[in-house]
């Protein structure tokens, strides 16, 4: 009803305007009226044909050639309903010939295929508005629910490192256990109540990276060289949760924990420049590894935080790699 109406309003505006237009040109306005009302299927049947037949049929299913030859056929047939409407008009006048002029009727000619011409441009420009706005939305839908999946798999994966952890600690009856159930408890509350958002304060995200280190330092103990560098200019400044954090996971757990040596390091830089994030992650490795259960699952953290930021970020981030003998290192610059 509401597209019946607009089209109802259009026509009426395209009468007020040719009879705006012609008005100097008639001592009889009613004649005017009558003439401007009775052409109006000359202009109004093509057009609907083209806009509503040819458009969805030819043109909108790549027909392109077919879609041009038929709009040429629609044109000629114009040009002779145009001839037989106005000498059916003026025999209804009681007249036996065309009063008008050649030129005249040229004219009008002319004015048909420009004023359909125009109304199949807008229908095709709303057309493609309306299927550019479906792409868009369903883009964005597929981008949302592959976001779901990632986090659907960032955060159990980043449970089952830290439940490894504990039970590490557990078989070795650690004192420390008690304390990292704690700081695990309130890992899982920061991802279960803080996590869901689009994006958090870079500071939280930053809190994060602590509680988990300071996690890290009671299952390494002595052995563990680490340090942890964050330098933030102003507050405000926003990123996508868990983003940093596999990094930092990645570096202990196919890094540290691997190592069969005394002492493992791992240096983590942080700084914001303006609006752009450096970001810097150096674990030490070694080519003997020890037996680690986590082994058959590795990669997956960086993998998934890759297409984290490809989905969020693309073309504002660089991602660096570089893994030599005895030291692995992750460079990332990220436009915030």
């Amino acid at each position: 009803m509401k597209r019946f109406l607009l089209h109802i309003l259009l026509w009426l505006a395209y009468v007020a305007v040719e009879l705006i237009a012609n008005l100097p040109h008639y001592r009889d306005k009613r004649e005017l009226l009558r003439q401007t009302v009775f052409f109006l299927p000359v202009i109004a049947v093509p057009f609907y044909f083209v806009a509503y037949f040819l458009v969805p049929r030819l043109l909108w299913k790549g027909k392109k050639l077919l879609f041009w030859l038929s709009s040429i056929i629609v044109f000629l047939f114009v040009m002779i309903f145009r001839l037989q409407w106005e000498s059916f008009y003026w025999s209804l006048q009681g007249e036996h010939v065309i009063r008008l002029p050649l030129s005249k009727i040229s004219k009008n000619l002319f004015r048909d295929y420009a004023v359909i011409a125009l109304g199949v441009c807008l229908k095709i420009i709303r057309d493609w508005d309306r299927k550019d706005r479906l792409a868009t939305r369903l883009t964005e839908e597929k981008r949302d629910a592959e976001l779901q999946f990632l986090r659907a798999q960032i955060h159990p994966h980043f449970l089952f490192n830290t439940l490894n952890n504990l039970y590490g600690l557990a078989l070795k009856k650690s004192p420390h256990t008690p304390d990292s159930i704690l700081k695990l408890s309130n890992l899982l509350d920061f991802i279960l109540y803080e996590c869901n958002a689009e994006k958090i304060p870079l500071r939280k995200e930053i809190e994060l990276i602590r509680h988990y280190i300071e996690l890290e330092r009671l299952r390494f103990g002595e052995r563990l060289d680490l340090r942890f560098e964050a330098k933030i200019p102003q507050d405000g400044l926003l990123i996508a949760p868990l983003l940093l954090l596999p990094f930092v996971e990645n570096a202990f757990k196919h890094g540290a924990a691997n190592t069969a040596s005394d002492r493992v390091f791992v240096k983590i830089d942080l700084a914001v420049e303006g609006k752009t994030l450096f970001f810097q992650v150096e674990n030490s490795k070694s080519n003997r590894h020890i037996k680690n259960p986590e082994n058959g699952h590795k990669g997956i953290g960086l993998r998934n935080v890759e297409k984290h930021l490809a989905l969020l970020y693309p073309g504002r981030y660089e991602l660096e790699k570089v893994e030599g003998e005895e030291v692995f290192l992750i460079t990332l610059n990220l436009s915030l």
